[in-house]
């Protein structure tokens, strides 16, 4: 049932095992914690995957309206911002190396950052920012996120339809 209800989430089945990381205030999955290899045993970057189809559709337009360069810019004279940023890239890069050593993958030999960045000063992906935001609450760029976003959750519970 939940494999059935992540799929109708994403439009897609899921690739790869995981674990329900945060739930909506109606109690359907709205983020998951992947696996951090994929089923070849490659690396797999997105270790926490946004699923809740209300944020997905918000943050789609926050993206296509260019959000990015303008957190991207903030981030270059915000040194609050910009310090924050680095630090939960830091937190992000030590629980995948955690995740894969508990899943017995070994090391890589380059950090892993929010989203597959290449830099930890760069962004990409709103919605990693927001998944990884909703499971670390103290992240400032994923709060400015979530304060552009407004409301965080649907009036509807829309999920409880695709049981």
């Amino acid at each position: 049932m939940l494999e059935r209800l992540i799929a109708r989430q994403l439009g897609r089945s899921p690739s790869i095992s995981f674990e329900v990381a945060v739930k909506c205030e109606y109690g359907w999955p709205a983020v998951i914690r992947n696996s951090p290899v994929n089923a070849n045993g490659g690396p797999n970057p997105n270790l926490y995957y946004l699923t809740c189809p209300w944020l997905r559709r918000r943050l789609a337009r926050l993206e296509d309206a260019d959000y990015i360069d303008e957190m991207q810019h903030l981030m270059s004279i915000d040194n609050k911002l910009h310090s924050d940023t680095l630090r939960a890239q830091k937190q992000h890069a030590a629980e995948f190396r955690e995740a894969r050593a508990a899943c017995g993958a070994g090391q890589t030999s380059d950090e892993t950052w929010i989203a597959g960045a290449r830099k930890p000063d760069l962004l990409k992906c709103l919605h990693a920012h927001m998944a990884y935001f909703l499971v670390h609450d103290d992240y400032i760029l994923g709060s400015r996120i979530a304060g552009t976003v407004g409301r965080l959750w649907c009036r509807d519970g829309r999920c409880a339809a695709w049981i």
